[in-house]
């Protein structure tokens, strides 16, 4: 749907997200709208189809090189997992909507998300915009030095460092509390448990048995028979879509099960309005594990793509929602954010610069003269980034009505 024919109205609105997420599961999609009602920032993690509905074309975004993009790139984006090599990592982690793409689309998006965060705060549109130069001062200066580098734990602080802390002293027990249970053998607790969900037999066992198949292909299993399997309800943007929390032995005789997480692949928000070829790709969760590849310093332990009926879902170890960055359980000052911005600066080029000539993607040398150029691309995603919150603002005013009409559903979760 062009962006020319999505009015900022409720029924326009209501619309565009009924059309969207059809084929999604119907009883989440309340509790979807519901979380994306928060405020303008909820609303934009929400929307991405809809934001590159409108700005899929914008001029401002449309020069400099052309790399490996998120696809999703907002401030909430940003998060600590445990690697495949066991160690702790903050960094970009979600690329669902991974695409090959202007380096600007990434910069806009995430600039966007800034303003937005800095609007959460309470903070005026002056604080807003000094935000965003903040952050893409940052950018630009780590895309300057032409090298990739890591966001260590032992010199982060602040926010970031306290999130890589909760990770690393995490221990699988308390992971496993809240969602699984011993008591007549390991089973989830779907039925207790605000971030799992019941489901019915047939599908539960569908599940089961491909992931089962998948791991007994494996020369080397990473893991142990397969023991429960729940729906999993996390998120905001991809809330309603498939997503199944597993739960495995270990491979090792008396230590706790694994948790796994697999979600269903769709086809990326950006691609209808890219300039350039996308590679072509088996599926579209090939597509995200290589991306994910390309531009994360360390991947998360098990990522892989597979095949559930003949769709495609990415298979990785779990990672908890808590260790996501999320503003509307934000436990900082504002001052607090506002330190953390180069940090969400440089770990976005460095994303770029690692993802630097695969498949298309534009090389080093061209990515690191693009943040030396102090040219007008600067100050035209700085604009294009004020414009544009005005915009999500309004659709988020539109899309709150259609909620409180009862145009959308809504359920508390």
């Amino acid at each position: 749907m062009p962006a020319a024919d999505i009015a900022a109205t409720p029924g326009a609105l209501a619309a565009f997200f009924q059309l969207h997420d059809a084929g999604r599961v119907p009883a989440l999609l309340p509790i979807r709208y519901h979380r994306m009602q928060a405020d303008a920032l909820a609303f934009f993690r929400g929307s991405a189809p809809l934001y590159y509905a409108r700005f899929g074309a914008a001029p401002a975004l449309a020069g400099g090189p052309v790399g490996w993009l998120c696809g999703d790139a907002h401030i909430e984006n940003f998060g600590s997992y445990r690697g495949d090599n066991r160690l702790v990592y903050f960094d970009l982690n979600d690329f669902d909507e991974a695409v090959l793409g202007p380096l600007s689309w990434d910069v806009g998006r995430l600039l966007v998300s800034v303003r937005l965060a800095a609007a959460h705060f309470g903070l005026p549109p002056a604080a807003q915009q000094t935000h965003a130069e903040t952050l893409l001062a940052a950018y630009a200066a780590a895309l300057a030095t032409g090298k990739a580098y890591l966001l260590e734990r032992a010199t982060a602080w602040g926010l970031v460092r306290q999130l890589l802390h909760n990770v690393q002293q995490r221990r699988p027990r308390e992971l496993l509390a809240g969602r699984a249970s011993r008591h007549g053998g390991w089973h989830f607790r779907a039925h207790k448990s605000a971030a799992l969900r019941p489901l019915p037999p047939a599908e539960a066992l569908a599940v089961l048995r491909a992931v089962e198949s998948w791991r007994l292909a494996q020369p080397q299993p990473p893991c142990g028979p397969l023991l429960d399997v729940a729906g999993r309800i996390a998120g905001v943007g991809s809330l309603g879509v498939p997503r199944y929390a597993l739960l495995a032995k270990s491979r090792h005789a008396g230590k706790l099960p694994r948790l796994l997480d697999l979600k269903l692949a769709l086809p990326a928000a950006p691609a209808p309005f890219c300039p350039v070829p996308q590679p072509a790709w088996p599926t579209e969760a090939a597509r995200v594990v290589a991306a994910q590849g390309y531009l994360q310093a360390v991947c998360p332990a098990l990522l892989q793509p597979l095949e559930l009926g003949g769709r495609p879902f990415v298979l990785r170890a779990l990672q908890p929602v808590a260790d996501k960055l999320d503003f509307s359980n934000f436990t900082q000052d504002a001052a607090g954010f506002e330190a953390a911005l180069p940090d969400f600066g440089h770990l976005l080029a460095w994303a770029h610069l690692r993802a630097a000539g695969h498949r298309g993607a534009a090389g080093p040398d061209a990515l690191q003269a693009f943040g030396q150029g102090v040219g007008a691309w600067r100050a035209a995603v700085l604009g294009f980034a004020a414009q544009a919150q005005a915009v999500v603002a309004a659709d988020y005013a539109a899309f709150a009505l259609a909620c409180q009409e009862g145009v959308l559903p809504t359920a508390a979760r």
